[in-house]
């Protein structure tokens, strides 16, 4: 079958790979559709969670295709959304005392699209315990924006009461978008939304903040930041914006991190770091049935497996917010979508 892999040598390819063979303890999926995470983009320069020789694709939904002997509370034809380091061992230190989001077996040895085989391709293996099933409400094009949900959704928790804050979010990829909504939720004074990219910057209005250039923040002070790109330019400059006794979430890496260790300390801001998520998962997915957050007006391209690394190239550069693949063989336009929503911008590349 077609697959898209990080490849032995660090590359992103399209290749033939062998359909997965059904374990007794596991589940085969049919992928509806998978998106492309920005970490994927960077795979190479993340050794730590990315292993070589692997298909790529972490956020996705799809269909259960079959059952193995040892799996119950399974069927063929469910709907799931995947959580892809749902395959906790539930006895470390980490899991018994709840922060599954540590568990050395679900992020670092069995985690789809990391180091076991994702989603870029028509069939994945998965264990029970990376499957939830999702309500019929809830469109296939929201359900492969669960993962980024999470993600984004623990970021906004570990910021605290936000409500009538000043709340900066840098990077306005999808989790910085994400973030933003999610954050209107609660009540914050303001949200103001830092992204270079034109492109990027016109989802603002949408996403219920502010645009500002890092450039134009003087006498600006922010209660919360943010951080969701990696960039050290752009934490250097939510440090310098924050207020005294602020906090500073961490979501996106880069190899230059970008602090300042005087500016924390004299400011006594509090760093915080948000890796994945435990809970907010499926939270996530009751936020997107019941449509308290919209995401299809963020998803720009839809593209069959085989054109997956144009676009690739496409996020690369900043041409596109989000791009979702449809691996199947025929892929079509997904037409199972929330009521009353609808999709801004979707092309199938070509």
């Amino acid at each position: 079958m077609p697959a898209v892999v990080f490849t032995a040598d660090a590359r992103i390819a399209l290749q033939d790979r062998p359909r997965p063979t059904l374990r007794p303890d596991q589940v085969l999926v049919e992928v509806d559709l998978c998106g492309i995470c920005g970490s994927d983009l960077h795979a190479s320069q993340l050794p730590q969670v990315y292993r070589g020789d692997c298909i790529l694709g972490h956020e996705s939904t799809g269909r259960i295709a079959a059952v193995g002997a040892e799996v119950a509370d399974w069927a063929i034809g469910q709907r799931v959304a995947v959580n892809p380091n749902g395959n906790v061992d539930g006895t470390c230190v980490y899991c018994r005392s709840g922060r599954p989001n540590f568990c050395r077996q679900a992020t670092l040895e069995t985690a789809l699209g990391l180091q076991a085989d994702g989603a870029l391709a028509p069939l994945m293996a998965a264990f029970p315990g990376h499957l939830r099933q999702i309500p019929d409400e809830l469109g296939t094009v929201e359900a492969a924006w669960v993962e980024p949900t999470a993600t984004a959704l623990r970021a906004v928790e570990l910021a605290g009461d936000i409500a009538g804050r000043t709340v900066l979010v840098t990077g306005g990829g999808p989790i910085g978008q994400l973030a933003c909504r999610l954050a209107h939720l609660r009540s914050p004074a303001q949200i103001l939304l830092m992204e270079p990219a034109a492109q990027r910057a016109e989802f603002a209005t949408d996403s219920h903040a502010v645009p500002i250039a890092a450039e134009d923040n003087g006498g600006l002070a922010v209660d919360v930041v943010l951080e969701c790109s990696g960039s050290a330019a752009a934490t250097s400059t939510a440090l310098k914006l924050l207020a005294p006794a602020g906090i500073l979430v961490v979501v996106g890496a880069g190899p230059d991190p970008g602090l300042d260790s005087a500016t924390i300390l004299l400011k006594e801001i509090t760093v915080r770091g948000s890796y994945i998520y435990t809970d907010e998962f499926d939270r996530a997915i009751d936020l997107l049935a019941t449509q308290q957050i919209a995401v299809a007006d963020l998803t720009t391209v839809v593209s069959p497996l085989a054109d997956a690394l144009t676009a690739f190239d496409a996020l690369r550069a900043g041409q596109i917010m989000k791009a979702l693949i449809a691996p199947g063989t025929q892929p079509q336009r997904p037409s199972h979508t929330q009521k009353g929503m609808r999709i801004r911008v979707i092309q199938l590349l070509p």
